[in-house]
C-alpha cells in the first residue's frame, strides 16, 4: 500500500518534532530561563551569582557582596554537587546567563578585581586571624626560593648546618620514613609564635637522637629569616611546617 506524499510528510514532521521535544526539554527550559535573565537585565535588574563548592573561594565573601550592592547589583548563592549529572548544562541558565551579561558590561575583569578588593578587606577586617597555607598566596616563605621547591630548600639548609651523625642508622624499609617535624605560626611580622617540634624514626634505634634533632629544628626554625605569607599582597599570620625526612 502506497502512502500519500502528503501524509507521508506530515508523519515525518509530527516524528521529528515528537523527537526534539523528547530530547531538547531540558534545552527548551534553559532557553526560558536565559530570556527570563536577559528580561531582568534589560530593566538593569542585575544580579550576580556565587556558584559554591568545587573549590570555591569562600574569603572575603561578605565584602564582596558589599561592593557588589555599591553597584547596584545583587548577590544570590547557589551549591553546586560534586557529582555531574547528564543534563547538568543545563541547569541554573538563569543565573548563568546573567553572569555573563553583567560580564559584557562591566567588563571581563570586572568581578576579579572586586573579589580581589573584598579579599583584601576580609584580611584589614581580620588582623587576628591566622590563614592556613592553602589560603595564602603562592609565594615562598623562605628567602632564595620558589613557591615550588621552598620546602626542598628548607630540608637542603637544614642538613647543611646539621649533617647526620656518623652513628646514625639509615632506613631499611622503604615504606617508613623517618622525620622531624616542626609546626609554628608563621606572623605578619616574620616571627615564630607556637612551635611544636616531634621527630618519629623508622629503626627505633636511632630514638637516641631525638632530643637533639628536636632541638636542631627548633633552632633552624628560629634562626631562619622567615618570609611572611601574603594574601593578596598583604601580610598576614599563616600555619605553616618544616618537615625534615631522613634516610
Amino acid at each position: 500500500m502506497k502512502i500519500k506524499p502528503a501524509l507521508f510528510s506530515f508523519s515525518i514532521l509530527i516524528t521529528i518534532l515528537s523527537c526534539n521535544q523528547t530530547k531538547n526539554g531540558y534545552e527548551i527550559d534553559c532557553n526560558y530561563e536565559k530570556r527570563q535573565a536577559q528580561n531582568d537585565f534589560h530593566y538593569k535588574n542585575y544580579t550576580w551569582t556565587l556558584f559554591s563548592g568545587l573549590g570555591y573561594d569562600y574569603l572575603g565573601e561578605k565584602e564582596f557582596i558589599q561592593l557588589l550592592h555599591q553597584k547596584n547589583i545583587k548577590a544570590n548563592k547557589i551549591s553546586l554537587s560534586c557529582i555531574r549529572y547528564l543534563n547538568g548544562k543545563y541547569e541554573n541558565c538563569r543565573e548563568t546567563e546573567m553572569n555573563r551579561l553583567i560580564e559584557n558590561k562591566f567588563g571581563k575583569n570586572f568581578i576579579d578585581s572586586l573579589k580581589y578588593i573584598a579579599k583584601q578587606q576580609f584580611v584589614k577586617n581580620h588582623p587576628e586571624e591566622v590563614f592556613s597555607y592553602e589560603e595564602c598566596d603562592m609565594t615562598t616563605r623562605i628567602p632564595n626560593s620558589s613557591y615550588d621547591n621552598q620546602f626542598d630548600k628548607i630540608q637542603k639548609n637544614y642538613f647543611f648546618q646539621y649533617p647526620l651523625p656518623k652513628n646514625y642508622i639509615n632506613k631499611t624499609n622503604q615504606e617508613f620514613y623517618s622525620s622531624t617535624s616542626a609546626n609554628f605560626i608563621l606572623t605578619k611580622n616574620g616571627e615564630i609564635k607556637d612551635l611544636s617540634i616531634e621527630s618519629s624514626f623508622e629503626n627505633k634505634k636511632n630514638n637516641i637522637f631525638e632530643k637533639q634533632f628536636n632541638q636542631q629544628l627548633k633552632n633552624f626554625v628560629l634562626h631562619t629569616k622567615w618570609i611572611p605569607a601574603k594574601i593578596n599582597g598583604i601580610n598576614v599570620d599563616s600555619y605553616m611546617e618544616a618537615n625534615i625526612s631522613y634516610n
